[in-house]
């Protein structure tokens, strides 16, 4: 029963945190398999004396890089080849596995790296692609801003002259020196002759 509540989405965290304390293992494996553990949480159970919810703490997508880092240093096969398959295992924690003295071990670690390395190399097909659009893009968008920019100055200049043309006309005339409204250290005003 507690199994199948540790896997229940939308668990509170107080919940999670009782079921992560709890005495039976399965629990314990499941809930370090879920995403929305708690840090706090993640540390215990990295720290489990059972194999299988250290395993399953090594290989959650969302666990901590120090957490990973520290179960990349466990003795058991099960963890290190499930810190190998964790998708956000960093490139320094593979390449230290793949050079691991068992061969389980090295074979996930550079199975990993491998993967890696494909999808790496399919990503760098597509931004000579992606550059060339963004670039024509980026091209069009500055010639339409300095398009718009020319014609806002057009209609500011012609709002300018509309507007100057009655001012001309006022009675008031404009002062002819600034005036501040707050002291500024070091300015002087001008006296006057």
């Amino acid at each position: 029963m507690e199994v199948d509540e540790a896997s229940t989405p939308g668990l509170t965290k107080e919940r999670i945190q009782e079921l992560g304390g709890s005495r039976n293992a399965l629990v314990r494996e499941a809930v370090a398999a879920r995403e929305d553990c708690p840090f706090g949480l993640m540390v215990t159970l990295a720290h489990d004396h059972v194999v299988p919810v250290r395993a399953a703490m090594a290989a959650n997508p969302k666990v901590l890089h120090s957490i990973l880092d520290y179960l990349s240093h466990d003795r058991q096969v099960a963890v290190l080849c499930a810190v190998a398959g964790n998708p956000s295992a960093g490139q320094d924690i593979l390449e230290a596995l793949a050079a691991h003295r068992k061969g389980e071990v090295r074979g996930a670690a550079a199975a990993a790296l491998d993967a890696r390395a494909a999808r790496t190399e399919v990503a760098d097909h597509t931004p000579e692609l992606r550059d060339r659009v963004f670039e024509e893009s980026q091209a069009r968008r500055e010639a339409m801003l300095a398009q718009a920019a020319e014609s806002s100055l057009e209609a500011a200049a012609d709002e300018a002259m509309e507007a100057a043309e009655p001012a001309a006309d006022a009675a008031e005339p404009l002062p002819s020196r600034p005036t501040r409204s707050a002291p500024v250290r070091g300015f002087r005003p001008p006296v006057d002759a």
